[in-house]
């Protein structure tokens, strides 16, 4: 799905008006309203009752509690950025679009989506960051809070695409009978590990907000009897163990590099000897590589919790001053930009 849609294919379908404007210009003047309309779309209903079938701007102000003349206007936006298509008065939804925002559809991401609504708020803060270093932290809220659920589904329904990859990479002995997930919120990559070995057992450790919601989605899926949660700080909880193996995935980004070697040690000290730690994330690109979309993403964990993306060769020192062996780097062709440094316990 294109949430964004490059230049030439705002010129083809804003018009000529856009050969006025620079290409830098075109961006900051569409690029904004695009995003902003597909967010709004997905939060009030608008691509759930279309996967239903094609319908007209009345029919859907209707149906959603809407105006009708703004939710025309919000159509024919969708139309000109090229999420939705407009034939003989009524708005359908493109297949391609369908795949990503159909509520029915294996590969859904709607919630995500919806989930960046809340980005809106904290990129105003960039200024800020930029100027006098002070960053917006997304994880200090209560466990109340009902952003946990907007947050915890989306990046499950994003988890969804790569688990089974990622578990393949894992590399976990096939007698592997426990695994600690440290911060891992959503459990999806714990539930692809037990799928994948049919004697194993997960704990998911992560902050209170955030595993709630992950128990209910493990709850759902028929995976609460393997996959158990503990609700605490990662640097407080009891690891329990020994443990078969280890993955520590999304968080180093918002962890100092004296905190990212302290939670290895804390992940080693809990392993069996030859048991793997697993360290997905984002990384900066090798010297001489120019910066790629993963640069936007390096902005927003440093806007969000003012850490920010390492290089391969950092991570791999930590984990070797931590305990372990030297890490293997994967890439996996479902994570574009992503690494899985693979490091077993020495």
């Amino acid at each position: 799905m294109r949430i964004t849609v490059g230049y030439d294919g705002i010129k083809e379908r804003v018009g000529a008006l856009l050969n006025l404007v620079p290409e830098p210009a075109a961006y900051a003047v569409f690029g904004m309203p695009i995003a902003r309309t597909i967010q709004l779309a997905q939060r009030v209903g608008i691509f759930r009752e279309l996967a239903a079938g094609p319908s007209t701007a009345a029919d859907l102000a209707q149906r959603l509690s809407l105006r009708q003349e703004g939710t025309k206007l919000l159509l024919d936006a969708l139309c000109a950025g090229g999420t939705l298509r407009l034939r003989s008065g009524r708005y359908t939804m493109p297949a391609r679009v369908a795949k990503w925002l159909d509520p029915s559809s294996p590969s859904y991401l709607g919630d995500y989506v919806a989930d960046t609504w809340f980005h809106w708020d904290w990129w105003t803060g960039v200024e800020e960051l930029i100027r006098h270093g002070r960053s917006v932290e997304m994880h200090d809220r209560p466990p109340d809070d009902p952003y946990w659920r907007s947050y915890i589904t989306g990046q499950y329904q994003l988890a969804r695409l790569s688990s089974d990859a990622v578990g393949k990479a894992v590399g976990l002995r096939q007698d592997a009978r426990s695994l600690l997930d440290v911060a891992g919120a959503h459990g999806e990559f714990s539930m692809a590990l037990c799928r994948r070995h049919q004697r194993l057992t997960a704990t998911v450790v992560d902050l209170p907000g955030s595993a709630r919601i992950g128990h209910e989605i493990v709850t759902s899926a028929g995976m609460a009897e393997r996959v158990r949660y503990l609700a605490g700080d990662m640097f407080e909880a009891d690891y329990g163990g020994p443990h078969d193996g280890a993955l520590t995935f999304n968080i180093i980004h918002h962890l100092s590099p004296e905190k990212a070697t302290a939670l290895f040690e804390r992940v080693a000290a809990v392993l069996r000897p030859g048991a793997p730690l697993c360290v997905l994330d984002l990384y900066v690109p090798p010297a001489g590589k120019r910066p790629d979309t993963g640069s936007f993403l390096g902005l927003f964990f440093h806007l969000t919790s003012g850490a920010d993306l390492y290089r391969v060769e950092q991570v791999s020192g930590w984990l070797r001053t931590a305990g372990f062996g030297e890490p293997q780097v994967k890439r996996l062709d479902q994570l574009p930009g992503l690494a899985l440094l693979r490091a077993e316990r020495s």
